[in-house]
């Protein structure tokens, strides 16, 4: 059965979509910024994700529900089918490897420029990261880590300073043997690479 003529009230449905289609796009620059923003387990950053998800799906249903009213089977077919695949895709990704690949990808200039200095022994011990990529460290500094001749940019730390995670320039890739200090208290492995020599290492 095809979609009736169109009719006065079809521009109702666009506004709709539209609130839909931004409370997925919320949902996915809340998962985007969950790292950065809540520490990876913030019950804020639960909490936003909660309602990031109650937008994007009762606005779905919404549309879906306005075009069966109308007798718009085709689109709301289509309207389910497009809001089944966006909450699968935002369920399933991947976001932690997607933050950290386009954070090292952005700021590849800053982060080859700290490994070069490190490799020359010109970087002071805890050094202050420049401006740019400050806010990838939670202390706004990189650590050396002489155990594994490796750089530290830590990236979250518990409140009790026993496990924490960030990323990790690494000369030679890791083994067994390789720990980071993640927190005080606590260390990691690196297991998983991001780009060139830098891993994510989370730990405690």
């Amino acid at each position: 059965m095809t979609d009736p003529p169109y009719e006065p009230a079809a521009p109702r449905h666009v506004g709709k979509m539209v609130v839909a289609a931004t409370g997925w796009l919320a949902l996915a620059v809340a998962y985007y910024f969950t790292l950065p923003i809540f520490d990876m387990i913030s019950l804020l950053g639960w909490l936003l994700l909660a309602a990031c998800w109650l937008w994007a799906v009762i606005a779905s249903v919404v549309v879906v529900m306005s075009l069966l009213k109308q007798r718009r089977w085709q689109r709301a077919v289509a309207a389910a089918m497009i809001a089944a695949a966006a909450g699968l895709g935002t369920w399933h990704a991947d976001w932690l490897a997607i933050y950290l690949s386009s954070q090292v990808w952005l700021h590849h200039a800053e982060l080859d420029d700290l490994a070069a200095q490190h490799r020359r022994g010109t970087l002071p011990a805890d050094a202050r990261l420049p401006w740019q990529i400050r806010y990838l460290s939670i202390d706004g500094r990189v650590h050396a880590q002489p155990d594994a001749a490796g750089l530290y940019l830590p990236m979250w730390q518990n409140w009790r300073g026993e496990a924490g995670g960030g990323l990790v320039h690494l000369a030679t890739p890791p083994d067994q043997d390789t720990l980071i200090q993640t927190a005080p208290g606590g260390q990691g492995r690196p297991r998983r690479h991001i780009d060139g020599d830098w891993w994510w290492v989370e730990g405690g």
